[in-house]
């Protein structure tokens, strides 16, 4: 079976940050951040069209060429630093992370 290729992460904000705070944050100084991954060849950031009071309000997808490329990216320094800043307008904790096979 191949590796997978691509990071899904399903967010859900901090209840101290609004929406648009959390938008501003994530489609931001986080894309930022994410474009500084090692090996990354894409990424969508995708607001939830609805978002409720404790549902997700964000799906990121990250696309890399390999399934290596894809664990050295979340062994980097610019994915501890991603870590790090999710926390800030996210519950970083109840993050859902999928590691998804291209078809």
């Amino acid at each position: 079976m191949a590796e997978p290729t691509i990071y899904c992460v399903v967010l859900f904000r901090r209840g101290d940050v609004t929406e648009a705070e959390f938008l501003d944050a994530w489609l931001g100084q986080h894309r930022r951040l994410i474009e500084a991954l090692p090996g990354l060849r894409r990424v969508e950031l995708l607001p939830v069209a609805e978002p409720g009071a404790d549902g997700p309000s964000g799906v990121g997808l990250l696309y890399f060429e390999t399934g290596r490329a894809l664990t050295a990216a979340l062994e980097s320094e610019a994915a501890r630093e991603l870590r790090r800043h999710t926390g800030t307008f996210s519950r970083s904790e109840d993050a859902i992370r999928m590691l998804v096979h291209a078809s």
